[in-house]
């Protein structure tokens, strides 16, 4: 068990600040009063750009929309990092190594101190140990410690530290999540949220033909051409091997060809390559890499699969937003019994569910959606309307937005007392 040198006092910490609770409110009320924006902390040590990092950037985009003061920090040169510059956010460059845990702490002590925020939210493992830390004592009115997947959270003294009295809060993104955390860590049921991420929908979605006949000309196919297919981060635990073997179980009863867009690993990517060549598939399996602009590649699917399954028998999927872009790009989708994906595909109602890992089964419910298709557009126009009406940008920001200014105003609240 890794824990900061910082922490052995925090038990003594948290009592004093339990204690002095009352004579702080005053001072946070008359903050709030007086201060026409919020100033948020966003911290990650992730260095990608997939869901979790799309989050952090579109969640700060909207506030900042709003007139909120944002700052990033993430490690510096990584697609968060330059967006967030391109943005012009406040970014600083902090690396969340665990060999410069020391620097880091230094660093976003100073940075907390100077920025005075209101609100802090850490999004990963090794940057929520060292940002939690370094804001102890520094008066921060709210802290955040966002949950993005369905790992499981084991009950030790170090989380119980970090998500029991470090945090005042904890965000997931799915209900499974927020369960779980419940039920191993004791947390009351009003500390943690379920917040799924919200997509940002677009201006206008390219016809449906029109968008096929554009990803059959990227792949000098047939303008005819049908498709279906994986959007996202392609790697190992989003499943794509599995729908690749999955497709080929039906490939000879229907006329599609599959589409790969995104990008991962070279290493899983030449494994994906070589299965389909195994399988002499390779004419009918293409990969775009990665694409900034994916919602004309879900307007061209009559079928977007998401295979994610469990790392050692435990989940890891939240609600993905890939599958909340493809409903509402009105393409139907069909994902895995794991995680939080239950919690959006609810089977036979906004898509279709089959079990991790059972490539027959997947490819069951494969034809299942593509050869009864008046079901299939009913469960379309479904899952359109659920994340239209609760799954946007402006429903996740409201949501987050309100927690925020109930939590500062009422800092004496229920989030406020001491856990048992």
């Amino acid at each position: 068990m890794l824990l900061y040198p910082i922490l052995n006092s925090v038990k003594g910490f948290f009592e004093s600040q339990c204690n002095s609770t009352s004579e702080s409110s005053k001072g946070k009320k008359e903050n709030m009063e007086t201060i026409p924006c919020l100033k948020i902390i966003h911290t990650t040590c992730h260095t990608e750009f997939g869901g979790l990092e799309k989050r952090i950037f579109n969640e700060s985009s909207w506030m900042a929309e709003k007139g909120h003061d944002i700052i990033i920090a993430a490690p510096g040169n990584t697609p968060l990092y330059n967006k967030a510059m391109e943005k012009g956010f406040i970014t600083h460059d902090v690396k969340f190594k665990r060999s410069g845990i020391v620097k880091d702490f230094l660093a976003l002590r100073k940075l907390i101190r100077n920025f005075k925020p209101h609100v802090l939210n850490t999004h990963g493992n090794e940057d929520t140990k060292i940002a939690l830390s370094a804001a102890m004592g520094t008066g921060i009115p709210l802290k955040i410690l966002s949950r993005h997947i369905s790992a499981h959270v084991g009950l030790s003294l170090h989380n119980i530290l970090l998500y029991r009295h470090l945090c005042d809060y904890v965000f997931t993104t799915a209900d499974y999540t927020t369960r779980r955390l419940i039920q191993t860590l004791g947390l009351p049921g009003d500390r943690v949220q379920t917040l799924s991420s919200g997509i940002i929908p677009p201006k206008g979605l390219v016809e449906k033909n029109q968008a096929r006949e554009s990803l059959a000309r990227e792949f000098a196919l047939d303008p005819s051409t049908r498709f279906i297919g994986f959007v996202g981060r392609v790697s190992p635990d989003k499943g794509v091997d599995l729908i690749l073997r999955a497709f080929h179980r039906v490939a000879a009863q229907i006329p599609h060809h599959l589409a790969v867009i995104g990008t991962g690993t070279g290493e899983y990517l030449e494994s994906l390559r070589t299965l389909a060549k195994d399988l002499n598939m390779e004419s009918r399996v293409h990969f775009t890499g990665f694409r900034e602009e994916v919602w004309p590649y879900y307007r061209a699917l009559d079928c977007k699969m998401l295979a994610s399954r469990d790392i050692n028998g435990i989940p890891f999927e939240g609600i993905p937003q890939s599958i909340l872009e493809a409903m509402y790009a009105e393409c139907p989708v069909i994902g895995s019994m794991s995680g939080g994906i239950p919690d959006i595909i609810r089977h036979g109602d906004t898509g279709l569910l089959f079990r991790a890992d059972d490539e027959a089964d997947l490819s069951e419910k494969l034809l299942q959606t593509l050869h009864e298709d008046a079901a299939s557009r009913i469960r379309v126009e479904k899952a359109f309307r659920k994340v239209k009406g609760h799954h946007t940008i402006d429903a996740m920001g409201n949501k987050i937005l309100g927690i925020y200014r109930n939590f500062l105003a009422d800092p004496e609240s229920v989030f406020r007392r001491p856990m048992e």
